[in-house]
């Protein structure tokens, strides 16, 4: 934020040298009247600007890391129900296959997330949990090239849940920081402004 500053002089005098008193102006780029030129601005209002400034930007940054959060919140929802349809498998009687299933069989939906629409396999390729070319969890029997163990995958998909939760919670106390300073800005603004007035006020009744 580029701050300028000019001087004007006022109505009264110094009574020690005679000449015009003078005062500062300040401007500031963004802040403009009605014709497009830099508007004029006293130390309150320089003081108003910077913080509010401030705070936007603070406000912008809470809401993307609130997004971030909703996404990692959403990715944990589609992961657990993952593991319990997996889980579910397991304990299926009869079961769908002799010791294994597809994961492209099943796919999400009713996230509000870009995971709506992908199967199993390609949501959990893509957040890292299984690698390419793996297309089935394997409970029982010898497993093919394409299969994954159960007890690899539950193990895999945990570690990452337990990942992501760690995120949400380090994005927590970042957020908290995050409003924390926001909340100071608007302070700042009405500690300066009050100071500004008591000491205007102090003057006047010192004239």
């Amino acid at each position: 934020m580029a701050i300028g500053i000019d001087t004007f002089d006022l109505s009264m005098t110094s009574p020690d040298t005679g000449r015009y008193l003078t005062a500062n102006f300040y401007t500031v780029d963004g802040v403009t009247n009605a014709d497009g030129s830099l508007r004029q601005l006293s130390i309150g209002q320089l003081v108003m600007a910077i913080c509010l400034s401030r705070a936007s930007k603070l406000e912008a940054d809470i809401i993307a890391l609130m997004e971030e959060m909703n996404t990692t919140s959403a990715e944990l929802k589609i992961m657990t129900t993952i593991e319990e349809k997996v889980i579910g498998w397991t304990t299926a009687d009869p079961q769908p296959h002799p010791g294994y299933e597809h994961l492209y069989h099943d796919t999400i939906s009713g996230t509000g997330t870009n995971y709506d629409g992908k199967t199993y396999m390609d949501v959990l390729r893509s957040m890292g949990i299984i690698g390419d070319g793996i297309e089935c969890v394997r409970w029982s029997g010898s497993p093919d090239p394409n299969d994954i163990m159960y007890d690899d995958f539950i193990t895999a998909l945990e570690s990452k849940m337990d990942e992501k939760n760690t995120f949400s919670q380090q994005k927590m106390i970042e957020l908290q920081s995050l409003t924390n300073k926001r909340d100071q800005s608007y302070d700042m603004i009405s500690n300066v402004l009050k100071s500004l007035n008591t000491t205007i006020i102090g003057n006047i009744n010192n004239m």
